[in-house]
């Protein structure tokens, strides 16, 4: 409501730590918003992945079955090769599509048009969207200069850029300087408070022994004082080595069968190596990667979700976003500089 009631700046980003609900919280002002005639469709939803896109759709549904207004709402799929169409009566729409898609072909492609005029535009992860496929989005819905026809909501649980104080500043300035959850709450909103009223879990932090030290060359050594980030062939020493694999699969086997386990591998092949030497522990285990066929990722992910699955080990895809709040472990068996990563 504080962008709508702009006549000229109407970006800004919401804030709230990894759990809290930003999703849920600007699903449903937006459903207010769309129910008083304050923000028309479509209303164009984006995410980095496509299990992000899928919860989105399934908060909007919610939502709106909820507390949205007594008429229809469509929502369109707009990745894995979808099409969204606009919807030809005057009802409401919502697109929720994969920055991806949008990218290589749609905001080239006249048949979207009517997709660039949006009514409110929502960056889901956005400390993700000063990269050069997002200026492209944000300039082809107009929503990149002053004055913006239409809201830019930005959500992020972690709104700065790693540690390059410029990339900050250029993800602040992306979204007007303008934090949307200033002075909303008697309290921060912090992680402690967040525990304290039960929403997020409190932690056991734990080390495994034997997992502290991985040798590296000069050449990955110089790699990492000029990146500060190691190279693939690191995370593949790191897979490679056995002790280290062993210690960790004995690690996963010991915990109770009915505790979900959510493992975080250095690679493809290490995340692949671990569900099979777990599964022969005796526990229902899978992989999934960006190589995964997306049919089976989804179905893997729900099978997780429900408890079905007792262990899911993953590479590169559940990093940001991923909502399976019955986890019990989570180990991290990969190295992590981010701060951005570590958080989410």
């Amino acid at each position: 409501r504080k962008l709508i009631g702009k006549p000229t700046e109407r970006r800004g980003l919401l804030s709230l730590p990894t759990g809290a609900g930003k999703t849920r919280v600007a699903v449903e002002a937006l459903v207010n918003a769309m129910a008083d005639g304050a923000v028309t469709s479509p209303v164009l939803w984006v995410a980095q992945t496509e299990e992000l896109c899928e919860q989105a759709v399934q908060c909007w549904a919610e939502v709106w079955r909820a507390v949205g207004p007594e008429r229809s709402l469509q929502v369109s799929r707009l990745w894995g090769g979808r099409q969204a169409v606009r919807r030809e009566d005057e009802g409401d729409q919502v697109v929720v599509a994969t920055i991806a898609q949008l990218d290589a072909g749609c905001m080239d492609n006249n048949d979207y048009d009517w997709l660039s005029e949006a009514g409110s535009i929502v960056v889901d992860e956005a400390h993700t969207s000063i990269t050069p496929s997002w200026t492209r989005l944000l300039r082809w819905t107009g929503v990149d200069r002053k004055p913006t026809h239409a809201p830019l909501i930005g959500l992020s649980a972690t709104p700065f850029r790693g540690v390059s104080p410029e990339q900050t500043q250029r993800l602040v300035a992306r979204y007007g300087g303008c934090r949307l959850d200033d002075g909303i709450f008697e309290e921060k909103v912090s992680i402690p408070l967040l525990q304290r009223q039960r929403i997020l879990a409190r932690v056991e932090h734990q080390i495994l022994a034997g997992m502290e030290n991985v040798p590296l060359d000069e050449a990955e050594r110089e790699h990492f004082k000029t990146y500060r980030s190691i190279p693939p062939s690191v995370r593949e020493k790191i897979g490679r080595d056995l002790d280290r694999t062993n210690r960790l699969v004995e690690s996963v086997a010991s915990q109770p069968g009915d505790w979900p386990v959510l493992i975080f591998a250095a690679s493809v092949s290490h995340a692949e190596t671990l569900a099979a030497l777990i599964a022969r522990r005796g526990r229902t285990a899978a992989a999934v990667s960006s190589g995964t066929d997306p049919g089976m990722r989804r179905h893997l992910i729900s099978e997780f979700r429900s408890g079905r699955l007792q262990t899911l080990t993953n590479y590169g895809v559940l990093t940001q976003g991923f909502d399976a709040p019955s986890i019990r472990v989570l180990y991290i068996a990969r190295p992590t500089y981010s701060p951005n990563l570590y958080l989410q």
